[in-house]
């Protein structure tokens, strides 16, 4: 959860392509964007409406297990016709020149060990070789949200969603009715109605080129992982030595279900089928297991109370070999975010933290939580991997990029240049920092964005923007 000040404008025209369900159309690879600014938009070196729609945004990246590469998507929008094309691209994680891997395509994933890379391409799984090439699509899947393979790359695990209501028309002999009966929550989340059906996991063999044998390993329940309204994959992991997937899901139904934060992490083993509530005791929001290195402990983030979704999210640890879950870092009071094991016993993650996003590390046999990296920036989503951390990051003036973090200095090296030509040409105002006293004697804190060429003799309109809640 970003809970970084940024210009509603900018936050807004980033949002368009981050969220889940997106109404635009991507042609991927038959259409051509440009994101080149006008002779007039660079004259006036002032940001438009106009200008945020040429900006490329940054979707998901995937680090290789040797840290030296990452994949990363790039969107560009055009205005006029609300097209949108993705393409996929390679950077080496010490910085450098971006290459072209493919045009139209989205989800790209290293697997078998850094040798082939996977990716989604008008609603069908490709995968290649690390080189580019010997591109092919996957036989046996489609219908599918999102996808994972396991670390060996022999399996895959993939969501879909499965229809296990009837509808109005089903029920009735009413063939040609549009009309919903509604007698119970959740018929809609914010902005989409129910579609009788749930989000599943399942697993499959995967020799690299084709399916086989999937199982749904939530057959005729009707709970969902990963959980509404967000969908995010990362609720879903796999155990190093894909024995097991952690995931997350809410275990009620009506309205239960609506009213309750309630969701619960199950451990599934695949070869006995079985699996185990391992937040049972915890009442709020459990989500995002990530195992350790070597297999034996999971963390996740978990809130205390049930029915209050603002609530401090906790970094937790779960011991698979003696079966029981335990708090860390029992008197830090600020939110865990991005967990990322560096070994098997420390741990990096972020943490919103007087107006900036910054990562922090803590060790789980004990010891205090240390801050690593500093700046006037959000950082995040992180991923570690063989020594090398990257991680997201925005600012108030620039849109989110990938930047690499040294783990011995904290220092956080800006390595993509999405939108540099842009920034180029476009003035951007300087930023403040400030405290007011309140009426109740506390010190709040927030952040002054000043128009480009501010002069303080002037007046200025201003816009008061006030993040989050309750």
């Amino acid at each position: 959860m970003n809970r970084y000040f940024l210009p509603a404008a900018l936050a807004a025209a980033f949002c368009i392509v981050s969220c889940s369900h997106q109404t635009g159309e991507d042609r991927g690879a038959d259409i051509r964007i440009s994101n080149e600014l006008t002779k007039e938009e660079k004259s006036a070196g002032r940001m438009t409406p106009e200008i945020l729609w040429k900006f490329g945004r940054l979707g998901s990246f995937d680090l290789s297990p040797d840290g030296t590469e990452i994949l990363y998507t790039v969107t560009d929008i055009d205005m006029k016709t609300e097209a949108r094309r993705t393409n996929i691209f390679r950077l080496s994680s010490s910085g450098g020149d971006p290459v072209l891997v493919t045009e139209g395509g989205s989800s790209p994933r290293w697997f078998g060990g850094g040798r082939s890379i996977a990716f989604v391409k008008e609603g069908r799984l490709m995968v290649m070789t690390a080189e580019g090439s010997e591109i092919i699509t996957v036989e046996g899947l489609d219908n599918f949200e999102s996808y994972s393979i396991s670390p060996q790359g022999d399996k895959i695990l993939f969501t879909r969603r499965v229809k296990l209501d009837e509808t109005a028309n089903e029920k009735y002999s009413l063939p040609n009715a549009r009309v919903r009966i509604i007698d119970d929550l959740m018929y809609r989340h914010w902005n989409y109605w129910s579609d009788y059906s749930y989000s599943h996991i399942f697993v499959a063999s995967f020799n690299g080129g084709k399916i086989s044998g999937a199982k749904d390993i939530m057959e005729g329940q009707k709970y969902e992982s990963p959980t509404a309204p967000f969908f995010d994959d990362s609720e879903i992991a796999w155990s190093p030595d894909g024995r097991y997937i952690a995931y997350t899901s809410k275990r009620m139904t009506g309205r239960d279900y609506a009213r309750s934060t309630n969701t619960d992490i199950f451990l599934y083993e695949l070869s006995s089928g079985k699996e185990i509530n391992i937040s049972e005791k915890n009442h709020g929001f459990d989500k995002y297991p990530v195992f350790s290195p070597d297999g034996s402990k999971i963390a996740f983030q978990s809130m205390a109370r049930d029915g209050y979704e603002s609530d401090l999210d906790r970094l937790f640890i779960y011991d698979i070999i003696s079966g029981k879950a335990g708090r860390l870092n029992r008197s830090w009071d600020f939110d865990v975010e991005n967990i990322n094991w560096a070994d098997n016993s420390t741990l990096y993650f972020t943490c919103a933290h007087l107006g900036t996003v910054q990562i922090f590390k803590t060790d789980i046999n004990g010891g205090d939580v240390v801050k690593l990296t500093e700046g006037v920036h959000d950082l995040g989503p992180v991923m570690l991997r063989s020594g090398v951390l990257i991680s997201g990051l925005q600012s108030m003036s620039m849109a989110p990029e990938i930047s690499a973090v040294d783990l011995s200095t904290g220092s956080v090296k800006q390595i993509s240049f999405i939108n540099k030509t842009i920034y180029e040409s476009v003035k951007m105002g300087r930023t403040e920092e400030r405290y007011i006293r309140t009426k109740d004697n506390e010190d709040l804190h927030m952040w002054i964005i000043y128009p480009p060429d501010f002069d303080p003799s002037e007046k200025y309109p201003a816009l008061l923007y006030c993040k989050g809640g309750p």
